[in-house]
Formats: structure tokens, sequence, C-alpha cells
């Protein structure tokens, strides 16, 4: 007669391995046990979002990641009640993604906010791959710019489903945890260091988190009470409480310590990235600034603009770095030098001045630079696809478009500004840190004692500078035979300048001479190219339609304040005097002037002629184009059968590492039991109805055959005989489960023996954990 478990060991079988038998799907579990499992997980995955708000600042990400997260946790509910196999719940995945992912991550590619359109779905499944790198390149915030909404989204599907499945379907639920850390980790990474924020964050996830993780301690604590003395459950509960008490000191100890003791320095992937519009690659547009003064264009009309404020202009550009040779905007590394997407708005509240709303519509303008006033807060373009291009440098306030403004464009801006016509002998100078330029001519600094005692105020210094343009300066853009005047700003230029009587010169020379004069003297300056109203032109005029002739450029100093206050150090155009000699002087030349080229030799003239072998450019560029355009939409496929793949194959690893784990156990009695658990895992996944509580000999009765019923035996045997199993048993038992697994797996299909390798039913039922009660 067979002798039960219960019998050998004169008592009911452990109840800690009675406990360890969980039915597939969620049989016998109780529904409120089961919603505050999966609220708890969602609430996980919520708190993992907040690093990102920074990022986006816009209702729809809230709408985003709360549809998101709802959608995970019922895609992993369901999966758990009916027991899905894990390809069922991928494709539900990818279901949830397509359906909800245009409405709540592309919201401007939907028909009625609801529907998805066809360039919608193109967007949605192209930012799976492109769009991470995208959102790290971009200023923030973002809104609801482009699919930039994709990665947040993705992310919080993704995690509540893995979450969610976790809780519900597996031996370890605390691990649920893994997947809310990973988008918590992600947020703080692509995200932004946000001070504010990240105590808040930090705090919301750390007390989600061990809500969790106390609820899992609390359940099996229950569990353990069903068959525990009273007094080892009542040294559990004080272990409990203990713990609760030491984890509400850390939180609260951490988040004083937050308050009280400043975070240091953080560096976010953002940080390590460089901008894509590169400002060196355009002439500056100091350069050809009398080419707007030629007669065939100096009437045409280039912009209208309303809501400018009395005697403000309007910037094209702002330049902060000088050779010597150019003015221009800042590149290579400089903080001027780096534009970035600005899809949303900037935060500019902390920004000294007024709030302006300007309107521009596009009339003869073409060019690169987008004008503007002060420090842009938002703006929007017309057409609204401009804004896909649009770049801006916050430190100047100069933003960019590569294919540039042109006739029937438009656009609305907010900003902020300095008012205009403040005194300039009342300001004291800013902090603003500049590129460095070359030493100010003797010329100037000449000229600029005679004008501006050293014993006067910074203030007054620089009201005497520009009071001295105004005076002694004289207007001619060389157009005229009978008003010579060179163009260019280099310092040679500049010192001719400061010599010549009169005083000949127009903008460009100008408002270079007053920067670098206000420079010298202490005020962070900076040189701008704009358009100025007319000086006749009537106050309280809403619209003002700047000609090519009304280019003019000036300068801005940075107050203590911080604000940059315009200043036009250009004088009034009059008739210009006789010349008079000029005072014998040295010229000083810039450090960086080149000597002129060498005489071209017959050979130089020989090596400037085009080879005619050699193949057009255009047609090797044409086939790059085409072989980078086919990788691309390679690697996007790609891309995406990775992302649909991943459950699969950790579905896959997870039962290989099980099978190690079990092949490489402690003791012998631990591989035998091992193997038996390999085989009624196998045997569960091919569908088998492996019953939790079933002896092993009647789990091999459900599979069928002798090889199984003799492999129960023999595992009944060695686990429960008094000597023990023999030298060798293991090796024997695994060797007869590989051949019972090959025998299962031989009448069956591809595609059925893949459905098993990717099955849930040993990972979710825990078919891999039973321990039959003995034959």
């Amino acid at each position: 007669m067979t002798v039960s478990s219960d019998e050998r060991f004169g008592g009911p079988a452990p109840t800690a391995r009675l406990l360890r038998r969980r039915p597939r799907g969620l049989d016998g579990r109780n529904p409120l046990s089961v919603a505050l499992s999966v609220v708890l997980v969602a609430a996980m995955v919520l708190a993992a979002m907040i690093p990102w708000w920074p990022v986006y600042e816009h209702p729809q990400f809230i709408a985003a990641a709360v549809g998101s997260v709802l959608a995970g946790c019922v895609v992993g509910l369901l999966g758990a009640i009916f027991a899905w196999p894990s390809w069922v719940v991928a494709c539900s995945v990818a279901a949830s993604f397509l359906v909800l992912g245009v409405p709540l991550a592309v919201p401007t590619q939907t028909y009625l906010g609801v529907l998805p359109t066809a360039e919608g779905l193109v967007d949605l499944v192209t930012a799976t791959a492109l769009s991470w790198k995208q959102l790290v390149t971009i200023t923030v915030p973002v809104g609801t710019y482009q699919a930039l909404l994709v990665p947040p989204f993705l992310l919080g599907l993704v995690a509540s489903v893995l979450a969610t499945t976790i809780a519900l379907r597996t031996r370890r639920p605390a691990t649920a945890a893994i997947p809310p850390a990973v988008v918590f980790v992600a947020g703080i990474a692509l995200g932004v260091v946000h001070d504010d924020l990240a105590v808040e964050a930090g705090l919301a996830f750390l007390l989600t988190t061990v809500a969790w993780l106390v609820r899992i301690a609390i359940g099996e604590r229950r569990k353990a009470m069903l068959d525990r003395p009273v007094d080892a459950v009542l040294i559990d509960a004080r272990r409990i409480a203990s713990a609760a008490v030491l984890t509400a000191v850390a939180v609260v100890g951490a988040t004083a310590a937050a308050f009280v003791v400043p975070p240091g320095p953080r560096d976010v992937v953002r940080a390590e990235l460089q901008p894509p519009f590169e400002p060196d690659k355009y002439v500056s547009p100091l350069a050809g600034f009398r080419a707007a003064y030629a007669p065939d264009v100096a009437s045409e009309q280039m912009l209208a603009v309303t809501g400018l404020p009395e005697g403000a202009g309007i910037r094209i550009a702002t330049l902060d770095t000088y050779d010597g040779v150019v003015y221009s905007v800042g590149g290579g590394s400089s903080a001027s030098g780096q534009f970035v997407r600005l899809p949303y708005r900037l935060d500019q509240s902390t920004a000294p001045g007024e709030p302006v709303r300007i309107d521009v519509d596009v009339l003869g303008y073409d060019d690169v630079w987008v004008p503007g006033i002060g420090q842009l807060e938002e703006i929007r373009f017309t057409p609204r696809s401009l804004g896909e291009e649009f770049h801006y440098n916050d430190v100047t306030g100069t933003g960019g478009l590569p294919d540039g403004l042109h006739e029937g464009d438009g656009f609305e801006a907010e900003s902020m500004a300095a008012p205009v016509g403040q005194d300039l002998s009342r300001l004291s100078p800013g902090g603003a840190v500049l590129p460095e330029a070359p030493e100010l001519p003797d010329e100037l600094s000449r000229l600029l004692d005679d004008w501006a005692p050293a014993s006067a105020s910074q203030g007054e210094r620089l009201a005497a500078v520009i009071e001295g343009f105004h005076r002694e300066g004289y207007v001619s853009h060389g157009l005229d035979e009978d008003e010579p005047s060179r163009s260019g700003h280099a310092l040679d230029r500049l010192a001719e300048l400061a010599t010549a009587k009169p005083m000949i010169g127009d903008g460009e020379q100008y408002a270079v001479a007053a920067a670098l004069m206000a420079r010298s003297i202490g005020f962070p300056a900076r040189v701008v190219v704009g358009y100025l109203p007319p000086r006749d032109a009537e106050a309280g005029e809403k619209t003002h339609v700047f000609r090519s002739d009304d280019l003019q450029a000036w300068i801005e100093v940075q107050s203590v304040e911080g604000a940059w206050i315009q200043v036009d150090p250009n004088p009034e155009p009059r008739d210009i005097p006789e010349r008079q000699p000029d005072e014998p002087t040295i010229v000083s030349r810039p450090q960086s002037a080149l000597p002129p080229p060498d005489d071209p030799t017959p050979v130089d003239d020989l090596a400037a002629e085009p080879d005619p072998g050699r193949d057009d450019p255009d047609d090797t560029a044409g086939w790059l184009v085409a072989l980078l355009g086919v990788l691309r939409v390679a690697g996007i496929v790609l891309a995406v059968m990775a992302l649909l793949a991943a459950p699969f194959a950790a579905i896959i690893a997870a039962k290989a590492r099980r099978r190690r784990l079990r092949r490489r156990a402690a003791t012998s009695v631990e591989r035998i039991e091992g193997g038996w658990e390999e085989f009624t895992d196998t045997a569960a996944d091919y569908g088998y109805p492996i019953g939790p509580t079933a002896t092993r000999a009647e789990q091999a009765a459900t599979v069928g055959g002798l090889g199984p019923l003799v492999l129960a035996a023999v595992v009944d045997r060695a686990v429960y005989a008094p000597g023990g199993p023999g030298d060798g048993d293991d090796d024997r038992v695994w060797t007869a489960v590989e051949e019972l697994q090959r025998r299962l797996a031989e009448p069956r299909s591809r595609r059925e023996r893949m459905r098993a390798a990717i099955s849930l039913g040993s990972l979710g039922g825990y078919a891999g954990s039973r321990k039959g009660a003995g034959s």
C-alpha cells in the first residue's frame, strides 16, 4: 500500500508548501485584495511619472500619463483574470498603444480630438524609435509638440502592464516596483534639473513603493497565520510594526534633510548633447548691413509689426562675439551660440521688464533670423509647420529658422522686454559674462577719455559716449560719391571712424564702436541688428511697416537689475561738412587679419580647373540620401519588432534561469524535486490541467503514459525514502525529464512549441512551483 506524505510525517503536509501553490488566473482571490493591488501599482507608476512633468508642463501630459497607466493596468488585470498567455498580453499592449497613442500622445493628429489619422499613426510608430533623442535636444517645456509625448506614454503603458502582471501572477509580487522604478529613473535622466520638484517626486515615489511593500508583507503574514503558533504570529507582528516605524523615521528624516541640505549639482542627458542649429554657419547680419540701402531695394517693404512699445525696435539678431574683424552671433561652445528648438513656451516670469505681444507679417523680408523683442516666452507661427523648425537662444533672445522666413509667413510672439528711454546716467552695470573681445583700439580709448572722464560714474560715462556719437557723428552709407564712407567694422575701420574729421559712418560702425567703449567702461554690451521706427513716426501708431532702409544697428547694455536696455548711438541724419585733414595716427590692425594671398601661378590655375573625369557629386549625393532613407526605415522597423519581441524574450529568459537554478540546487533532493517541477511546468505550458493540490502520481496520470508515472514514483521514493536518494539519482531524473519533454514536443507543430515556450502557464499559474504531496 502506498503511504502518503501526511501519514509518513504523522500529520498534515507543511502549510507553507501548500500556500505556495496558487491557482491559475485569480481563482479564489479576494476581489477587494486584487483591486487594492491594482490601485497601489497604478499609484507607483503615476508617482514615477512626476519627474517627467517639467519636460512638458501641459495638461495633455497628465491625460497621456493617466491614460497609459489605466490602460496598462486594465490589460494586466484582464490577463491575470483570464490567464492569458504572454502573446495575447503583448498583442493587447500593442493594440492599446495604437488605439490610444494618437489621441493621448499625438493629439494634434486626430479627428475631433479622438479618432487617429493616418499621419498620426505614422508619427506614433516613428516616434517609438526617434522621439527619445529629439526629446533631449529640444528646449523644454515641449507641450504637445510633434509626437514627443510618446516616450512617457509608452513607458507608462508597458510599466503598468508589467507591474500588474508581476503583482498578480508571480511568486514575487514585491518586484512589481521595478518597472515603475525604471520609469522614475528615465524621467530623471531624460528630464531637466528641477530642484523645486525633486524632493516631492522622490518622496511620492518612496511613499507609494513603501505602501506596496507593506501591502505584500501583510498579505504574506496573513497566509502564515493560518498554520503557525500564536507566539510566532505575535513576533512577526512586532517585526512588521518595527519595520513600519523605521520606514516612517527614514521617510521623515530624508524629507527633513532634503529641505535643510541644499541639493548638489545634477547632470542629465540633455546637458551632454549639442544643439542642432549652428549660427556660425550663417553670415553675420552686420556683414551685409549696407546692402539694405541699395537704391533698388531701399523702399521695399520688409515687415509689418503690430504691438511694438513706443520707441522700441524689432530685433533681427543679437551679436555678442567679436574677433576684431566681424561681430557675429555667438558660436562654438559659448552659451550664446547654443540654439535649441522652442516647441511650446519658456518661463520668463523672473526676467526683468514688461510683457509685450507683437504680431508680425512677413512682406519682403527673407532671412534665417526670426525678428523679435526682449526675452521670448511663446511664439505661434503661420503656417504652423514653421514652429517645428524654430530654434531659439535664450541668452541673446535670438531665434532662427534653417529655411528662413519668406513672404506670406507670420507669427505672434509674447515676450518680456525692458522699457525704452531710460536715463543712462543712472545705470549701473550688470554681471553678464560675454565672449572675450579685443582690447579697445588706442584711437577709441583716447576718444573715450575726451568724452567721458574716468572721474564720472559708469552710467554718466556711458551717457557721455552716446551723446558724443550723437554730437560728433554723421551718417553716410557710402552710396553717394560726395559722402564717402568705407564699409566694414574691423578694428582699423573703427580707428578711422575715431580719427576722421568729420566722423562719418553708419550703424555698422557706430554700434560696434559704442559696444566696445561700453564694455571698456564696465557694462556688458552687445550689438543688435534690426529695424527701428523712423524718428518722425507718429506716437501711438499701432502697426509699423518697416522698409529695407529702416534697417539699423544699435547696442544693448545690461543694468544691475539684469535688464538689457536698448541704446541707440546713431546720430540723426544731417548734412555732412567738408572733410578736414586726417590726424596722423598709427592704425592698429586686428590680430586675426590675414595677409593678402599670393599671386596665382600657372599650376594654381590648372588646379582650379574642374576635373571633367570626376563623377557628378549630385549623383553620389542622391544615392547616399536614398541609402540613408532605406536604413532609416529599416531601423524603425527593427526597433518596433524588437519592442514587440521584448516581452517574449523576457519570458524565455526567465524560464531558462528557473531551469538553471533547479538544475544547480544545493542538495540532491532539491535537484530531484526541481526536475519533477520542470516536467510539470512543461506539461502546463502545453495545456495540461496540472492540479495545484494533486499528488505526483495524479499529475503524471493527467499527462498520461507510463514514463510520467515511473518518474513520479522515482521522485517520491527519492524524496521520502529514509535513506534519501542515491548517488547519481539526480542526474538520472533530469535525463528522464529531458526525454519526457522531448516526447511532449514531438507530436506538436512548430507553432505549438513556440506558444508553449512563451506561455505564462508555468510562470503565472505557478505550475513550476508545485511539489506533489506523494503517491
